[in-house]
């Protein structure tokens, strides 16, 4: 599984600031915009995290997590804006599911704290996905073996005969 993180701004200099900041903590990748993000993903993808600015042309930070959401469900989402009012946290939070809503400037502390944090949830959700998936194998191998010890007319077949 891939743990990369995914900071997208439509500011060169945001982008490079946070590489700059984070990147002995973190693989970083960077889009400048919500297209070049999705087309990120498609190609490089999933990321762990994604970091979006809010407000970018042509496609907003939101839609951007609503369709990260839909696309890659497991992708921890954080949204970090210059532009924090309570509408677009509201938004932020029931359209793209949003982990952490961050506002800027905002401190290189606060951000290496909930990117760790939002690895970290990504860690556990994928980790339960695997546990259940495994569970789930272990219960199919058992009924097999169950089925293989029955015979075509119904009767039990003693493994030991």
């Amino acid at each position: 599984m891939s743990e990369r993180i995914l900071f997208v701004d439509d500011e060169k200099f945001v982008l490079e600031t946070f590489r700059r900041n984070l990147r002995k903590h973190f693989e970083i990748d960077t889009a400048d915009g919500g297209p070049a993000a999705l087309r990120q993903c498609e190609e490089s993808g999933p990321y762990a995290v994604v970091v979006s600015d809010l407000k970018m042309p042509r496609m907003d930070g939101i839609e951007l997590l609503r369709r990260i959401k839909a696309r890659w469900p497991d992708t921890v989402r954080i949204m970090l804006t210059g532009h924090g009012d309570l509408d677009a946290a509201m938004s932020a939070v029931n359209e793209g599911a949003i982990f952490r809503f961050l506002t800027k400037p905002c401190a290189p502390e606060a951000l290496l704290t909930a990117v760790t944090d939002g690895l970290r949830q990504y860690r556990l959700v994928t980790a339960e996905r695997e546990l259940l998936r495994g569970t789930l194998s272990g219960c199919i191998q058992v009924m097999s073996e169950l089925l293989a010890l029955v015979s075509p007319d119904g009767q039990i077949v003693h493994a030991l005969d």
